[in-house]
């Protein structure tokens, strides 16, 4: 991710802390752009972080969510945060104990998928995503729709951070250019679905199985466009 590299290759970042890591997908970015850096990956999801620890042995993992960071104030150079803002119950306390964590002058990096001005592939994508969304809210684990981009940037603000540069990304590519893809991707949609069955949203989101379909064969199926977001402590 050149734009972040040629941000921070200037700036001394000594400690980095990754929240909600998952398997660790940002990982690999923070390592390019912070080389030197000690980096800490937390997350709630204990299968995730097993999963991470096979792939990044040199990474320090621990079980712990945004809103409640087990470390002192003022312990990190920078924490990052990608792809999971929108899983957070709370992002403005998230956001805030981030803050907290971070010590004064350093940097928090914010890398979120958006729900605004995209094309007809990436609403494919947004009907995807917002579809298992919608089945995990309704089995109770906190998963909120994706955000439009200005909400994003407002929320980086509200927590206190001062934003020094934001930029967009995307990938251009048909992740359904393959029909087995695009059926494969079917199939988990129907998997997902079998979970609420029984439940009033049911018979809707079944319909959402054949829209997607229909649509992502019209206008195939491209990631939405991210935006990456750096703000200063």
């Amino acid at each position: 991710m050149k734009q972040l590299i040629d941000f921070f290759k200037d700036k001394t970042v000594n400690n980095v802390l990754d929240v909600g890591t998952g398997t660790g997908n940002f990982l690999e970015i923070l390592q390019e752009t912070f080389q030197a850096a000690q980096i800490t990956g937390v997350d709630p999801n204990p299968e995730s972080l097993q999963e991470a620890e096979k792939l990044f042995p040199e990474i320090s993992f621990q079980k712990m969510v945004a809103e409640k960071l087990e470390f002192t104030d003022n312990s990190f150079d920078a924490a990052s945060i990608s792809m999971a803002l929108h899983h957070l119950p709370d992002v403005q306390k998230g956001l805030q104990e981030m803050r907290r964590v971070v010590k004064p002058g350093g940097w928090i990096i914010v890398n979120e998928l958006f729900s605004n001005n995209l094309n007809p592939a990436q609403e494919v994508h947004k009907l995807y995503h917002h579809f298992g969304s919608n089945i995990d809210r309704i089995l109770g684990v906190n998963h909120n729709s994706s955000f439009k981009k200005e909400v994003i940037l407002q929320a980086v603000q509200e927590s206190g951070f001062a934003i020094q540069f934001h930029f967009e990304h995307k990938k251009e590519v048909n992740l359904v250019a393959d029909k087995t893809e695009l059926e494969s991707r079917i199939e988990k949609m129907k998997l997902n679905l079998e979970k609420i069955k029984g439940y009033p949203e049911y018979e809707q989101l079944k319909l959402q199985v054949e829209i997607f379909k229909e649509q992502a064969l019209i206008h195939g199926f491209q990631p939405a466009t991210k935006v990456v977001v750096i703000g200063k402590n």
